[in-house]
């Protein structure tokens, strides 16, 4: 709604609810005159450089036709009693200042107005008093859903348990270097994680084959090898190829450290520019293995 100062003629928008708390007076924040709203309320917006035309209050008054109805919905009769005890309960300069009670609060004072003074002081409590949704259940819980969560939760660390083993048996978890981890290990035997050999450093010195001396269809291979690298420290896998004339492979084997090296040796490791001698024993694969060819594969 739209309307204009009868003293200065600034316009103004306001509110319904406005003129209804005001009857319809209003100050101006302009000039301070105050006026009826009435006289020059508008429902459209208007021009920059128009003015608003007086009402005419000439006019018979409106007939009244629609009754008064006691059974009219309690929010309507609430409205009915807000128009006209509000407007004596608010400051004269409303529209200055931001109204003190929210529609919210200007409603319940007019539903306690409408009540008698001991009903209006239960409402009152009863605005105040907590609300509560439910009463609370103090029966005593069944232990079956208690037991139910208690086996699944163990059934759950079983099962990360066993799954924690496999991985690291498996070799796919490394553990740091730990006393805690060690002793992790010595318990679930861990997968042992080798690290790579540098194949190119090591040379074979000197290699033999023969027949065994002693032994029908049997080899003795007897050679040494040199490792020229100090990062070194594990033997690699030792492999022997028997091939013939036209060196397609007849036999083939492979040993680990432990098979071709002393004990003791490999305790030691695999130290740099030191001759390590082994000799092997073979099953010959017949009279077609003319050649052998001795490799290194990493362990």
């Amino acid at each position: 709604m739209f309307t204009q100062c009868r003293g200065c003629g600034e316009k103004f928008i306001l509110e319904v609810e406005q003129l209804v708390h005001a009857r319809g007076q209003v100050r101006c924040n302009m000039c301070g005159t105050v006026f009826d709203a009435l006289e020059t309320l508008s429902a459209e917006k208007p021009l920059e450089d128009e003015d608003f035309l007086l009402h005419d209050f000439d006019n018979a008054p409106p007939l009244l036709t629609q009754v008064f109805d006691m059974d009219v919905e309690p929010d309507e009769e609430v409205l009915q009693v807000l128009n006209e005890l509000l407007p004596e309960n608010l400051p004269p300069n409303t529209l200055e200042e931001e109204l003190e009670h929210s529609w919210e609060d200007a409603k319940l004072h007019a539903e306690t107005m409408l009540l008698n003074e001991p009903d209006a002081e239960i409402l009152a409590n009863e605005q105040d008093a907590p609300l509560f949704t439910s009463p609370k259940d103090n029966s005593p819980k069944t232990s079956a859903g208690a037991g139910f969560w208690s086996l699944l939760s163990a059934a759950m660390v079983v099962l990360v348990s066993w799954q924690l083993v496999l991985v690291l048996q498996s070799g796919q978890l490394k553990l740091p270097e730990k006393p805690w981890a060690n002793a992790l290990c010595s318990w679930v035997a861990c997968a042992k994680i080798t690290e790579q050999v540098d194949l190119g450093a090591i040379s074979l010195v000197s290699r033999n084959i023969r027949p065994h001396p002693g032994r029908d269809q049997a080899l003795m291979i007897s050679a040494s090898m040199i490792n020229a690298n100090e990062q070194n420290l594990e033997f690699p896998v030792l492999e022997i190829k028997l091939s013939d004339l036209n060196g397609q492979v007849v036999g083939m084997r492979r040993f680990l450290p432990e098979e071709y090296v002393a004990e003791e040796i490999i305790n030691s490791g695999f130290v740099q520019n030191t001759l390590v001698p082994f000799s092997l024993e073979i099953e010959s694969p017949g009279a077609d293995a003319v050649a052998f060819e001795i490799g290194f594969v990493q362990p």
